[in-house]
């Protein structure tokens, strides 16, 4: 029956108004709906954004990075690769199957108090993680190389793409993919890493929402990398901090034991002897203050040279400097056993306090080094300026030693000295080398740049 029959005496001009009302009233039904289904994809987002932006340990991070691609695109199986650190190859930091992320309640709960608390340096460090390929092989490669999103809906039939090229990733993945789409994570202009998801039993393949939605949960995850590397890097440097201050007051403290505190136990014993030669020898006594007085005098040295150690005051003087502060240290060696000093510089233009400073702290632990360990003649400490950089070598004639045999004995030995040098030297940017060979001395340059 024609809609005319339904409803006599209607015109056609208004039968055909009521139409295109009714298809407008559906087509803004269906924009309804698809503003709708935004506004939740958008809501999701938001809520894996503020979930990632907790997450400071990097394992679970790559985790639920992986599970939220799962969540916006409905796909089987998801995968993060994160490029290794000459981006060479990529290696895989995560998988994830809807079943896997069904059993990890704490990570699909998507709230703030499921995040993990940062764990060990292993957990959160780049560990070595699953296979690796090159950064030109699969789908995944082509994405990291490229720098853009890859999309294949039919594998079987992408001129792109040949089946050696896709069993790649349905290798990595774990399935024979129907479906295949992998994004590249991006930070400050770079690519970090590639996020990966296949369907495994899904002809239609991913539509452009799920492009947009998986494009965006990149973007967050580079970021949320980045900020977990960044934090455990901090986190790292301030452990080493703390370590390198806890040394320090070791060291301080058996310094003043063996020296000052021995040398005033001897000088408080001596007075009990000075008093009793008044009574009994006054002769003896000059000889004893004599004595005293060179004690006093010696212990005077030593709590002045601790306290020059610990903070050099001349550094912080307008006619100061890390020249000056250097010749003050090496006056202390003139009168005692051990190589010579030999101090050249040129150094008109201060570095900064914290440069000079650490410079210093180097130097210092560079030519001590030389003193206990060198068995050398003569030590030479150079100072020059360029416009770009300030450059001190510590060099000597003593017996040298094999640097990279010293590196792997390290974790055995006591003292941390090179590598306390060596992130110092991080601290203010500068350039450390450490150049040496049994019997033929050692070099030390530090490059700081202006």
């Amino acid at each position: 029956m024609t809609t005319e029959r339904m409803m006599p005496g209607i015109s056609p001009d208004v039968l055909s108004t009521m139409t295109q009302l009714r298809r407008e009233q559906e087509r803004l039904q269906r924009q309804n709906e698809q503003l709708e289904e935004q506004v939740r994809a958008l809501l999701v987002l938001q809520e894996i954004a503020n979930t990632l932006s907790a997450e400071l340990n990097l394992t679970p991070l790559l985790r639920r990075i992986a599970i939220a691609a799962l969540k916006l695109t409905a796909a089987q199986v998801s995968m993060v690769y994160l490029v290794n650190a000459d981006g060479t190859q990529l290696t895989v930091k995560a998988v994830e199957t809807a079943q896997t992320a069904a059993d990890s309640g704490a990570f699909s709960a998507w709230d703030l108090a499921s995040r993990s608390q940062p764990g060990t340096l292993e957990d959160e460090a780049d560990a070595p993680g699953g296979p690796s390929i090159g950064v030109e092989e699969g789908v995944a490669g082509a994405a990291a190389t490229s720098g853009m999103l890859v999309l294949v809906n039919e594998p079987q039939n992408d001129p792109r793409f040949d089946a050696a090229a896709i069993s790649i990733d349905a290798q990595l993945l774990g399935v024979q993919p129907s479906a295949l789409l992998a994004v590249p994570m991006i930070f400050q202009g770079a690519v970090s890493g590639v996020l990966e998801v296949a369907h495994a039993d899904q002809p239609a393949g991913f539509d452009a929402s799920g492009l947009d939605l998986l494009r965006t949960l990149a973007a967050q995850a580079a970021t949320a990398v980045e900020n977990a590397r960044l934090y455990t890097r901090l986190r790292t440097e301030r452990d080493r901090i703390i370590q390198a201050q806890e040394d320090e007051r070791k060291r301080l403290g058996r310094d003043l034991h063996d020296g000052p505190a021995q040398r005033l136990a001897h000088i408080a014993m001596s007075l009990s002897y000075a008093e009793k030669l008044i009574d009994f020898d006054p002769a003896a006594l000059r000889t004893e203050l004599a004595s005293l007085r060179e004690s006093a005098n010696a212990t005077t040295r030593e709590i002045r040279n601790l306290l020059f150690d610990l903070r050099p005051l001349v550094l912080d003087a307008e006619n100061g400097g890390l020249v000056v502060a250097l010749r003050h240290f090496l006056e202390r060696f003139q009168a005692t056993p051990g190589p010579h000093m030999h101090l050249s510089a040129e150094y008109p233009e201060r570095l900064s306090h914290n440069s000079e400073l650490t410079a210093f702290a180097i130097i210092q632990e560079a030519v001590n080094n030389t003193i206990k360990h060198a068995n050398a003649a003569n030590c030479w400490i150079e100072v020059r300026e360029y416009p770009d950089k300030c450059v001190a070598l510590v060099r000597d004639d003593g017996e040298g030693f094999d640097p990279q045999q010293l590196q792997e004995e390290y974790e055995h030995r006591g003292s941390w000295g090179l590598m306390n040098m060596a992130e110092r030297a991080l601290l203010i940017q500068a350039k450390l080398n450490i150049a040496s060979q049994p019997g033929k001395g050692t070099v030390v340059s530090l490059e700081i740049p202006r």
